[in-house]
């Protein structure tokens, strides 16, 4: 085994526990400082992982000991801090989205390959079971022609929100919970099924009050292809939602429970049958992805080049989402 990489938490909130919780799992990970405004929350954070804790992400960048950075920040501090840990020498794994605008996505994915250092986006969930099977289905004919793909990513979390904070700030979450959580069924989207070209979106909010974001979205998707598809995504939903279906000329597939369950039903059969998945754990398997491209070299699979075709996506959403039209998306 090689000798772990060693990794600073840039951001410290739920999703920071998340990967930190992982990183002992088999990722060849070690986590050994962390960083984020709060010196309560350094201290705390620190004591629970047992590792340092940085003054600022600064002291971070400047830590010889520091190999790699796992950003999970604002969003819209995303572009900047890849490329000032570029700059820095430091591998970088940010979650997702990779940044906000194409543009911003270029420029990061450049600096990292300027300087020779592995770039991650955080896009998972493509990696459930029923995800990979589903992609494997596609390329093995098993549905036929695939002629739709519906999905349905959202949470209940809205409720739980408060005035404030940056995720109620509309910079942060164009769109609602497109940003956070519709960016998601996005990456899957395309790694299934490949670009998407246009879209129609229309972004409301209908339940939340004292904040200015929007709660309920929902998009029409044209692929290069020709395939069609719908995405919605929400945050005031009684429960968490992870759906996806696709519907071939053959046989159509739908995909539950966090991608945990998969049934397929053939052209002419009566009931879904279920499919065998066996269970992984994403996380640590896109860590340990991470991990071993920065000791043995290699590319993720997902770095800045897709994290930036899904923002151009995410872009073209929100767009047409503000002025009321269908939109091309654009890798600029």
């Amino acid at each position: 085994m090689p000798e772990p990489v060693r990794a600073a938490t840039v951001g410290i909130g739920w999703w920071s526990g998340v990967l930190a919780d992982a990183i002992p799992k088999g990722t060849n990970l070690e986590l050994v400082t962390c960083t984020t405004r709060s010196p309560e929350k350094r201290a705390a954070f620190a004591e629970k992982y047992g590792c340092r804790q940085a003054e600022s992400f600064n002291a971070v960048l400047e830590d010889p000991e520091v190999e790699a950075v796992l950003l999970t920040t604002p969003h819209t501090l995303h572009g900047e801090q890849v490329i000032a840990a570029a700059q820095a020498g430091k591998h970088v794994f940010v979650e997702k989205p990779f940044t906000l605008t194409v543009a911003e996505g270029r420029g990061a994915t450049e600096a990292c390959r300027r300087a020779s250092v592995v770039l991650s986006v955080g896009h998972g969930r493509r990696r459930q079971p029923a995800n990979r099977a589903l992609k494997a289905m596609i390329e093995n004919g098993a549905l036929g022609r695939v002629i739709q793909i519906e999905g349905n990513i959202s949470s209940s979390t809205g409720f739980t929100l408060k005035p404030g904070g940056w995720r109620t700030d509309p910079r942060e979450t164009p769109a609602g919970a497109m940003t956070g959580l519709g960016i998601h069924h996005v990456d899957t989207f395309q790694y299934l099924l490949g670009p998407i070209a246009r879209v129609f979106a229309l972004s409301r909010r209908q339940v939340l009050t004292g904040m200015e974001i929007d709660d309920t979205t929902g998009i029409l998707l044209e692929f290069t292809s020709g395939i069609l598809g719908y995405l919605g995504t929400a945050f005031v939903l009684a429960n968490r939602t992870n759906l996806l279906t696709l519907h071939g000329t053959e046989a159509q597939a739908f995909s539950e429970a966090e991608g945990s369950r998969l049934f397929l039903q053939k052209k002419g059969e009566q009931d879904r049958s279920p499919v065998l998945l066996q269970p992984v754990d994403i996380i640590v398997e896109e860590l340990a992805e991470f991990a071993s491209c920065v000791r043995q070299g290699g590319r993720p699979e997902v770095g800045g080049e897709e994290g930036t075709a899904n923002v151009a996506v995410l872009e073209a959403i929100v767009e047409s989402a503000k002025t009321g039209g269908a939109v091309l998306v654009e890798v600029r």
